[in-house]
C-alpha cells in the first residue's frame, strides 16, 4: 500500500481539541448525573461527586498535561503520542465509569482515529497497543476491582479491535487507490496544458527569430486598439532589410536566416517592456509602440538602425546589413486596414530614398 507522507502537525492539534471536547462533555454529563444523585440521595452525593466526577477529572488533566509535555519534547513521535494519549483517555472512562466497565470495544477509536494518518504502521500499532490495553484493563478489573470477565466478552473484544483494523485497512486502500487515480488524472491535465501551452505558443511565434508572427501581429494590434484609452498615442514601426534579395542570391539562404535572427535578437534587445516586435511577413519586421511621442519612437527606430549597420554578419563580411523603416501614428477615426496601408507606403517610400532610413507620416 502506497503511503502519504510525513503526517501534517494540524490534524494533531485538531485531534487535541477533540480530546477536550469529549472531556467537556463528560464534564457536562457528570453534573446532570450529579444534580439527579443529589435530589434522589442527598447523603450520598459527596461520595458520587468523588468518584465520578472528581477522581475521573483529575486522571484526565493529568493526562492532558503528559500528553502536552510528550509532543512537546517528543515530537517525532507525536503521531504515536496522540494513539496512546486516545487509548489511555478511553481507559479511564472504562476504569471510572460503572455503566462503561465492560465496553472495551470503545478501545477501537483509537484504532479508527490511528487511520486518518493514512499509513499502515500508525493503524498495526493502534491495533496492537489496543490489545495490550484490553489485556490490562482485565488484569485490572479482575484482580483489583474483583470484577467477573467471562471468555465470550474477551473474545467478543478482541473480534471487534480486529474488524476495526481491518476496516481501516480497507478505508485507506480505497482512499490512496482515488488518491493514485486523481494524481493520474493531474498528471493528464497538466500534460494537456502543457501541450496545448506549446502548440499556442508555436502558432504565434515565428521559430527562426523567436518574435511573435503576423498572426500574433494582428490580434495583438486589435486588442490595443479596442482596449487602451483613447488618448494612449500607438506608433507602429514596418522593417525592411534592404537589399535582402541579394543577400540571398551572393550568400545562400541560410545566410540570409542568419540575418533574419540576428534582426530579431536586436529588436528584443533594443526594445523596452512596453513594446512589441513581430516577424510580419519575409525580411519584414513589424514594432509596435504604446505610450510613447513620435519623437521618442523614431529615436528609439534610429539607435535600431544604427545598431544594424554596427553589426557585422561573419558569413558575409563584405556586405552591409542596413533597414528602412516605414513610421505612422493610429488615428481613432482611422480604419486598422488604412493605418495599415498607410505604415506601407511610408516604407516603400524610405525604400525609394534611398533605403537604410525612417520616412514618418506628418500628422494633418
Amino acid at each position: 500500500m502506497e503511503q502519504f507522507p510525513a503526517h501534517d502537525p494540524t490534524w494533531n492539534r485538531k485531534l487535541i481539541l477533540m480530546l477536550w471536547w469529549i472531556l467537556i462533555i463528560y464534564e457536562v454529563a457528570a453534573l446532570f448525573a450529579l444534580f439527579f444523585e443529589m435530589h434522589e440521595q442527598p447523603s450520598n452525593w459527596l461520595d458520587e461527586f468523588v468518584t465520578f466526577q472528581l477522581f475521573p477529572t483529575i486522571l484526565q488533566l493529568l493526562l492532558m498535561g503528559l500528553g502536552y509535555l510528550s509532543l512537546h519534547f517528543l515530537k517525532a513521535y507525536s503521531d504515536f503520542i496522540m494513539i496512546l494519549w486516545t487509548m489511555t483517555m478511553v481507559s479511564i472512562f472504562i476504569l471510572a465509569i460503572p455503566e462503561m466497565a465492560r465496553s472495551y470495544e470503545l478501545i477501537s477509536i483509537s484504532i479508527l482515529l490511528a487511520s486518518i494518518y493514512f499509513q499502515k504502521k500508525y493503524v498495526i500499532f493502534a491495533y496492537s497497543s489496543g490489545v495490550i490495553f484490553l489485556i490490562g484493563l482485565i488484569v485490572i478489573q479482575i484482580f483489583v476491582s474483583g470484577q467477573s470477565i467471562t471468555p465470550y466478552e474477551i473474545i467478543v473484544s478482541l473480534t471487534i479491535l480486529t474488524a476495526t483494523a481491518l476496516l481501516c485497512f480497507t478505508i485507506m486502500g480505497r482512499g490512496l487507490a482515488l488518491l493514485a487515480q486523481l494524481k493520474d488524472s493531474i498528471v493528464r491535465e497538466q500534460d494537456l496544458l502543457i501541450r496545448n501551452v506549446m502548440i499556442d505558443r508555436l502558432s504565434k511565434v515565428d521559430a527562426l527569430t523567436e518574435l511573435f508572427n503576423h498572426r500574433s501581429f494582428q490580434e495583438h494590434t486589435d486588442h490595443l486598439i479596442s482596449h487602451m484609452p483613447h488618448d494612449t498615442p500607438i506608433e507602429l514601426a514596418l522593417m525592411d532589410i534592404d537589399n535582402f534579395k541579394q543577400i540571398n542570391d551572393n550568400y545562400g539562404h541560410w545566410v540570409g536566416d542568419v540575418v533574419l535572427k540576428t534582426i530579431g535578437n536586436i529588436l528584443k534587445e533594443g526594445l523596452g517592456p512596453d513594446d512589441m516586435s513581430f516577424r510580419y511577413g519575409g525580411e519584414e519586421f513589424a514594432v509596435l509602440f504604446v505610450g510613447k511621442s513620435s519623437a521618442e519612437v523614431v529615436a528609439i527606430c534610429e539607435k535600431l538602425m544604427q545598431t544594424i549597420r554596427e553589426t557585422i554578419i561573419p558569413e558575409m563580411p563584405d556586405q552591409k546589413l542596413t533597414m528602412s523603416i516605414g513610421l505612422a501614428s493610429y488615428n481613432r477615426n482611422t480604419m486598422k486596414k488604412a493605418w495599415f496601408q498607410l505604415v506601407d507606403e511610408c516604407l516603400y517610400k524610405a525604400k525609394r530614398n534611398g533605403k537604410d532610413c525612417i520616412h514618418v507620416h506628418a500628422a494633418e
